[in-house]
C-alpha cells in the first residue's frame, strides 16, 4: 500500500507539470488518473508538506520551483525507463506500470545505465538503414557523455585454430568512448599480461608501450598519459549487422602495437581493434 500511495504521489505531481491549471485542482487531477478524491487530496497534501506544492490558494493549488525540478527529474526517468522496457519486448501496460517504479527507486548510477543504454538504443535505430559508416558519423548521433563498449583484439592471421589477438589480454574491457559535441574519442587502459616464451619457454610478463592506429593511409602515434591510450573515433570504420533488438554495429581499425617484457622491447605487431555497439 506504501508503495502505490508513493507512485499516486508522483503521478500526482507529474500532472501540476503536464496539466493546464485548470485541471490541477483535487477533482480535475481525480478525473485524469481515474482516482478517489480522497487518495488524491491525501497526495497532494503531503506533496504540500515536502513543499512541492503550493496551497495557499486551496481551490488552486500550484506547483513551486521544487516540484518543478523534482517532476522533470522524474518525467525524464520515466520516459527513459519506459522506452527501454518497451525496446526490450515488455508489452505497453506492464512497461508504464513496471517504469513508475525504476523511476521511483532505481538509483541514479543504474538510470545512468540505462540512460546510455537507451541512447546506444536510439542511435542503432537512427542508422538502422546505413550498412557501413564511419565513426565520426556515430559521434553527432550520440549524445555527450561516456560510454563503455566491449572490444576484440584479432591477429590478421589464424594461429592454433583463433585469430584473436594476445593484445586483447593487453588491455582493461570495456573501452571507454568520450563524446563531445559531435567528436569522439576512443581509450584504452593498458594491463600488464604475461605469456610464455617461445625461446625459452620462461613465463614473462609486459605491458603494451606504444600504440599507432591507421587513419587516412598512414599509421599515426596514439596519445598516451599513464598507460591510457587515445585515438579518435572518427578512425573507425563501421558496418552494421542484423536489425532489430539483435542489431550489432562492429566498428574496426588496424593498430600497430609494441610490447615490453622488462628490458627487452618486442617488435611492433599489427591487429585489428574491434569495437561492438
Amino acid at each position: 500500500m506504501e508503495e502505490n500511495s508513493k507512485i499516486l504521489r508522483l503521478r500526482v505531481l507529474l500532472c501540476f507539470l503536464k496539466s493546464n491549471a485548470e485541471d490541477c485542482t483535487v477533482t480535475g487531477i481525480s478525473r485524469t488518473l481515474g482516482e478517489e478524491k480522497y487518495s488524491v487530496s491525501r497526495a497532494v497534501s503531503s506533496l504540500e508538506k515536502d513543499d512541492y506544492i503550493n496551497r495557499d490558494d486551496v481551490r488552486n493549488p500550484i506547483i513551486t520551483e521544487k516540484g518543478y525540478i523534482a517532476a522533470q527529474k522524474y518525467s525524464e526517468r520515466l520516459e527513459i525507463t519506459l522506452n527501454h522496457l518497451l525496446y526490450e519486448g515488455v508489452d505497453i501496460e506492464s512497461a508504464k506500470r513496471d517504469a513508475f517504479y525504476w523511476a521511483l527507486y532505481c538509483t541514479d548510477s543504474t538510470m545512468e545505465a540505462i540512460r546510455a543504454t537507451e541512447e546506444r538504443y536510439r542511435v542503432k535505430y537512427e542508422l538502422r538503414d546505413r550498412k557501413q559508416f564511419g565513426g565520426s558519423l556515430l559521434c553527432k548521433k550520440l549524445a555527450d557523455g561516456c560510454y563503455s563498449f566491449p572490444f576484440l583484439i584479432f591477429r590478421e592471421h589464424i594461429k592454433n585454430g583463433s585469430n584473436l589477438s594476445m593484445a586483447n589480454e593487453g588491455f582493461e574491457h570495456p573501452c571507454t568512448l568520450y563524446v563531445k559535441d559531435g567528436v569522439g574519442t576512443v581509450r584504452l587502459r593498458s594491463v600488464s599480461l604475461s605469456a610464455k616464451s617461445r625461446l625459452s619457454g620462461n613465463l614473462i610478463s609486459g605491458t603494451v608501450k606504444n600504440i599507432r592506429y591507421f587513419d587516412s593511409g598512414r599509421f599515426v602515434s596514439a596519445e598516451s598519459n599513464g598507460g591510457i591510450f587515445s585515438f579518435p573515433a572518427d578512425a573507425l570504420q563501421f558496418v552494421g549487422v542484423g536489425s532489430g533488438v539483435v542489431q550489432i554495429l562492429h566498428g574496426s581499425l588496424c593498430l600497430q602495437m609494441e610490447c615490453s617484457a622488462g628490458p627487452i622491447h618486442m617488435p611492433a605487431s599489427e591487429a585489428i581493434f574491434t569495437i561492438l555497439i
